[in-house]
Order: structure tokens, then sequence, then C-alpha cells
């Protein structure tokens, strides 16, 4: 029986304007591989992308999964939607760059999963054993949900054109 431990919900990053959106997405994998949260072929869940008269709108799905113990499990799920995307011609530093230009929701959420089994042993193990375990576990994927959204917050900030 997987048991999950709701950790982060609900975080929001919005942004609307000019952005590299090929370079956040590589961005935010790059921080998820090199932070132990799996791979790219273990990463996208879904992608969706339609083509309207305003723009494409794209949505993308991510659950990225950290083997924090041999019975606990971290995952952050993360998000993506864009509306109204385009392709835009951008003077930067005196050269003509192409980037895109729209409104994107970053959605994070992250929730620690445990392996225990529905017997009284277990259960005995898991709340009197490993407790303060546990809420070390807590406290450190906490921090690595809310350094995903502080980076792509920084991100986002740093690159406006």
């Amino acid at each position: 029986m997987t048991e999950k431990i709701p950790i982060a919900k609900g975080l929001k990053i919005k942004w609307n304007g000019v952005f590299d959106f090929n370079d956040l997405y590589r961005k935010i994998k790059f921080w998820l591989e090199w932070n132990g949260y799996g791979d790219e072929k273990d990463l996208e869940k879904s992608y969706t992308e339609k083509i309207k008269p305003g723009g494409k709108q794209i949505e993308i799905k991510w659950a990225a999964e950290n083997e924090i113990s041999n019975f606990a499990v971290g995952v952050i799920e993360i998000t993506f939607f864009a509306i109204g995307i385009e392709s835009v011609q951008i003077q930067k530093e005196g050269q003509q760059i192409k980037s895109k230009k729209g409104d994107i929701e970053i959605r994070i959420s992250g929730h620690i999963e445990l392996d225990v089994k529905d017997n009284i042993i277990d259960k005995i193990y898991k709340k009197y054993i490993i407790k303060n375990e546990i809420e070390g576990y807590k406290i450190d994927f906490y921090d690595d949900v809310m350094k995903i959204h502080d980076e792509i917050k920084s991100y986002l900030t740093l690159q406006q054109y």
C-alpha cells in the first residue's frame, strides 16, 4: 500500500510576455535530472499542443521522482499551461533572435509516497520508530520543491527582454 503525504500544493508561477520556452523547458528538466528526479524519458506524462487563432496552446505534465529511501519516494509534479504562444523576433544586444511571446502558468506540487504495508507491525514501525526520519524527509523534500519553484521564478525574471 502506498501512502501519499502532501508536502506542497498549489504553487503557481504566472508570466506574460516574451520568454524562451525551449530554454525554460530545458532548464527545469536539467535541474530535475541534476537533483536526482529521474531522467527525460520518465519525466513527461502528457503533452498537448493546439493551434488556435490567438496562438498556440500548450499543456505539459511532468512527474519527477526521487527515491529518498528504500520505503519513500519524493514526487514533484509540474504542469505547464501556455496560451497565446506566438513566435517573435526581438532585439537583444544588437542581434535579432527568435523567441516566444504569450502567457504561461506553471503549477508545482509535491508529495512523498511511503511504501507501507497495511499491517500492525508496519504501522507501529512508521508511527514510532521512523517518525523522526520521515519528518526529516518532509523538510528536505519541501526544500527541493521550493528550490525548483524559486529557480523557475528567477529564470523568468532574468529573461526579461
